[in-house]
């Protein structure tokens, strides 16, 4: 059995397509949004028997076999992100996130893309820097703080050359904070740093951008072009296959797989010099934009990996 934790609206077709061509294997797949709608898990430990369960619509499966989990992105109904007053929302984003992180925990025995506990860790922006530096990748001169004195001291070392970022996205559900380029504007305001921790790093001249999809040893490269000359994500266009040099490609597979993850997107800059300069991975990101724009079979991957 394959168990797929998702929702709703995220497609996942072209990985299911892919598993009823090359397995027999049950594929269940539970839409975390519909959790007001009769589909849920849960665990159940009567009379000595400890059992894992999912309902999904009418019919209740046993999840103690498992084979393999696809953890895609969970998010919890609009009706309760916007719940009030926001102490009871958060109050009860917590209660479902425990009760997703326990699956985790009790089927631990399965192939999971991605471990979750391993996923949460590279979710961390500093532990990605470091870690990818240490293995020989190329990074932005980074300052991540909340003091406003470090972060003009580092304004003067970019020569006012600077984008800022968020350390994480919204606490519930997927709405995207961009980079920008740093303003004087923004710099006159700086005392405001204290209230949030955020990273900047020094601008990178780009000659164009990457996203890089890695499956097991499977690296799926393609070039992204935008309107925006800061985050592509802000008005994405096409998309087209790029061909990395091997030395980079390998580096990509070894830095997925020291983070102890099965799947991950790296995005990078190749400056005008040639140089291939990390910028971050997201260890559960999109996929689909990249395959519809150029045709590279990562959801024919993703199946894969599920059940090799």
């Amino acid at each position: 059995m394959i168990f797929i934790i998702g929702n709703s609206k995220d497609l996942v077709e072209p990985v299911t397509a892919h598993l009823r061509e090359i397995s027999d294997k049950e594929v269940i797949i539970f839409k975390a949004d519909l959790c007001l709608e009769n589909e849920g898990v849960g665990f159940s430990f009567i009379d000595r028997k400890a059992e894992t369960f999912a309902d999904v619509g009418i019919s209740e499966y046993i999840l103690n076999n498992v084979e393999s989990v696809w953890f895609w992105k969970p998010v919890l109904p609009k009706t309760l992100r916007e719940h009030s007053p926001h102490e009871e929302s958060i109050f009860m984003y917590r209660q479902f996130l425990a009760l997703w992180r326990s699956l985790a925990s009790l089927l631990k025995e399965a192939k999971w893309i991605n471990n979750y506990y391993k996923m949460l860790e590279a979710e961390h922006k500093p532990f990605q820097l470091k870690t990818a530096q240490d293995m020989g990748f190329v990074i932005p001169d980074t300052l991540i703080t909340s003091n406003p004195v470090r972060a003009k001291d580092f304004w003067k070392y970019c020569e006012e050359e600077m984008v800022v970022k968020t350390l994480t996205n919204s606490l519930h559900g997927n709405r995207i904070v961009f980079t920008n380029k740093v303003t004087a504007e923004f710099m006159n305001n700086i005392d405001r740093l204290k209230l949030s921790p955020v990273i900047f790093q020094k601008l990178i001249k780009k000659k164009f951008e990457l996203r890089i999809t890695v499956v097991d040893d499977n690296v799926f490269a393609a070039t992204v072009k935008s309107s925006s000359k800061i985050d592509w994500r802000r008005g994405l266009g096409e998309a087209s296959i790029f061909e990395l040099p091997k030395n980079i490609r390998q580096l990509c597979i070894e830095y997925v797989s020291e983070l102890g993850l099965r799947f991950g997107c790296i995005d990078m800059i190749v400056t005008p010099d040639d140089e291939y300069c990390f910028l971050e991975i997201n260890p559960n990101g999109q996929w689909k934009f990249i395959e519809e724009r150029t045709g590279l079979p990562i959801g024919k991957a993703i199946a894969q990996a599920l059940i090799s």
